[in-house]
């Protein structure tokens, strides 16, 4: 199956195309710049890479959060509209899960973590079993110090949450494995990775699903002045 990935839930976002579990073809989106005027051009570029158009896709996967409210707003209307002109599956895959999917198979258990604001992240615990990704604590929000401090074993690290909170949490001493930096965000190709599982199974996202997002629109907050996260 070619499939489609996008992951615009952070700030890092980007664009892959694969052929069943093979990746032929990855892109980063400009960091720092509105995602909305460059995302279907980014698209474009990504797929004539490898001689392919819309039109050859088979199914679609995108990241549901947590996340930021207009990356994930503009991704998945993006992606939806794909669906829909297309006629094709879409499924989507948790910030989180396809942060552990970018690591490869290990032995240690997987820590993810999302920034919500100082010390405080969504996290889940992931274990690789028998060439498969199992959540072993489902998605939450913690104190990232508590979460840690929690931990039985040596475990890998990876997201914003830990990096926000690196050098506290070094200093602590817990029993941590950090991720190599190219790890540490989520990106298309751990998305799609997952996504690819998905689509296998037929779990499709149902349509009008709500993103997970870390807090409301900069609207929603000089309105509001409300920044707990909300799901």
């Amino acid at each position: 199956m070619l499939f489609l990935v996008l992951e615009s839930a952070t700030s890092h976002q980007s664009v892959a195309v694969f052929r069943d579990q093979q990746l032929l073809a990855c892109l980063n989106c400009e960091v720092g710049q509105p995602l909305t005027p460059q995302l279907i051009p980014t698209i474009d570029r990504l797929l004539s890479s490898v001689s392919l158009t819309l039109s050859n896709l088979e199914g679609l996967v995108v990241s549901i959060g947590p996340g930021t409210f207009t990356g994930l707003r503009v991704g998945l209307a993006t992606m939806t509209a794909f669906r829909l002109a297309l006629q094709i599956p879409l499924v989507g895959v948790t910030t989180l899960e396809g942060l552990a999917w970018n690591h490869s198979v290990t032995d240690l258990p997987l820590l993810s973590t999302i920034g919500i604001r100082q010390g405080i992240v969504y996290w889940a615990l992931f274990r690789w079993e028998n060439q498969q990704m199992v959540c072993v604590k489902e998605s939450q929000v913690g104190d990232i110090m508590e979460v840690c401090g929690g931990l039985t074993e040596p475990t890998i690290v990876l997201g914003d949450g830990w990096m926000q909170n690196r050098e506290a949490l070094l200093s602590k001493g817990f029993s941590l494995v950090e991720a190599p930096p190219d790890k540490q965000w989520p990106s298309a190709k751990g998305i799609g990775m997952a996504g690819r599982v998905l689509l296998e199974r037929g779990t499709l996202l149902p349509l009008g699903c709500t993103p997970h997002y870390i807090q409301p629109s900069y609207a929603e907050i000089s309105k509001t002045k409300n920044l707990n996260p909300i799901g």
